[in-house]
């Protein structure tokens, strides 16, 4: 792969950690996630997993990283996790789309994560939280 191929992923590859973190917040909302954040170092393993070469990864994700920490829905912090390993993490501050009964039952029975429509708009409150599809 090229770098302006890996670089054009760049946009999917934040919408897609933007999109966890989301989830992530909600799950925990509802109280079926136990932290209200994800370890930098998981979510880059796991949005990346398909990428094998490690200074390409790197090069990536610190687009990636740039982009998300710049997002004004993140808080970046250092966190100790439940088993005593710190990590930095990440946590969506943003406002948390209510995962409703009808909208987590079809997520849960289609085996899939919720995913969350990212818009922002400056001109008022029509669309701007993450919302679930």
């Amino acid at each position: 792969m090229s770098w302006r191929a890996a670089r054009a992923r760049v946009p999917g590859l934040v919408a897609t950690t933007l999109d966890r973190l989301a989830t992530q917040a909600a799950l925990h909302a509802r109280g079926d996630a136990a932290e209200e954040w994800i370890s930098v170092g998981q979510l880059r393993d796991d949005v990346l997993r398909d990428e094998f070469d490690l200074k390409r990864r790197e090069d990536i994700w610190k687009l990636v990283k740039a982009v998300v920490e710049m997002n004004a829905n993140i808080r970046a912090s250092v966190r100790e996790g439940r088993g005593g390993e710190v990590s930095r993490v990440w946590e969506w501050i943003g406002s948390v789309g209510v995962l409703g009964d009808e909208a987590w039952s079809n997520h849960q029975k289609a085996g899939r994560r919720a995913t969350f429509d990212h818009r922002v708009s400056f001109g008022g409150d029509n669309g701007s939280s993450p919302t679930p599809k």
